[in-house]
């Protein structure tokens, strides 16, 4: 062999443990030993008794997969306490423990804090108002965050317009079923019939507020359609002259009235001595009632 070759020898250990180097280099031989780690087939027999007894470890296994389980807790664990720390209030009264809480949340001071948007609303909705001021005091109330109100502002909405929708739909359903009913029944006669029932409501209505609801309340039902237009009818005829009633009950007031108009009238059987004595009893008759409604005592 050449003097200047270097001959290596590697013997190891069957076990991994160690292992020996032979180094022959210039006619001179130099052994290394070297010493390979093993595993401890248990880790916790390296913990102190105390540590390795408590229920913090005996959630681990004592295998190496248990120990790496171990150490992410403790470093999850070490994340977790970098944190900002908020106390818990102690009750709903503790007013001091949940301004700290609801600072610490971003929970605004007021309501108006929140800054809820406008509701969006459809065109068949215009006139119609969703407070969103009241609806911020009441979320603020209840301490919730500005996520969170937002989040509850939108799912109210989309309730609302939901609910909304399908009002509407089912009153569009009911108005077909109604139109088609009247026109099975009217025939030709429909829009006629139709347009003098909103004659009436036009003419005894206060404002629009009261047509409005009258004519979308009696609209609705085939009945409530048909009763308007026989009014519309009878004024169209008129025929409205031929109706009259008598009021047989009346206020103070209206009996003294009618007491001056019978008395004025000379020809009224009341102060026509000639006239039927049956006749003029029941006119007196009817007087005296009128006057023990004047002298009524008041309720």
């Amino acid at each position: 062999m050449d003097n200047n070759a270097a001959q290596v020898d590697n013997s190891a250990a069957q076990d991994g443990s160690q292992g020996t180097t032979s180094v022959i280099a210039a006619g001179q031989e130099t052994t290394t030993t070297t010493t390979t780690p093993t595993v401890p087939t248990s880790w916790k027999a390296s913990v102190n008794t105390d540590l390795r007894n408590s229920p913090l470890l005996q959630k681990f296994d004592d295998t190496p997969e248990g120990l790496n389980k171990a150490l992410e807790s403790h470093v999850n664990l070490e994340k977790l306490l970098g944190h900002e720390k908020v106390p818990i209030p102690k009750d709903v009264n503790d007013t001091e423990g949940w301004n700290r809480f609801s600072k610490a949340m971003g929970i605004p001071d007021k309501a108006e804090g929140y800054k809820l948007g406008d509701p969006k609303l459809p065109d068949s909705m215009k006139g119609m108002t969703i407070d969103k001021n009241k609806f911020a005091e009441v979320v603020h109330a209840h301490k919730l965050t500005p996520s969170q109100a937002q989040g509850l502002w939108k799912a109210y909405n989309d309730i609302n317009m939901e609910s909304y929708s399908k009002a509407m739909k089912e009153h569009e359903g009911k108005m077909v079923d109604t139109v088609n009913r009247l026109k099975g029944e009217w025939g030709d006669a429909y829009e006629t019939n139709v347009e003098l029932g909103q004659t009436v409501i036009n003419k005894f209505s206060d404002d629009q507020e009261m047509n409005d609801y009258l004519t979308a309340t009696l609209s609705q039902d085939p009945r409530g359609v048909k009763f308007l237009a026989k009014i519309g009818d009878q004024f169209a005829e008129n025929k409205i002259g031929e109706f009259s009633m008598k009021k047989f009950s009346l206020g103070p007031e209206q009996a003294m009235a009618e007491i001056q108009k019978i008395i004025k009238d000379p020809k009224h059987p009341y102060n026509d001595r000639l006239a039927d004595d049956k006749e003029h009893q029941a006119a007196v008759d009817y007087v005296n009632s009128l006057y023990q409604t004047v002298n009524r005592p008041a309720r």
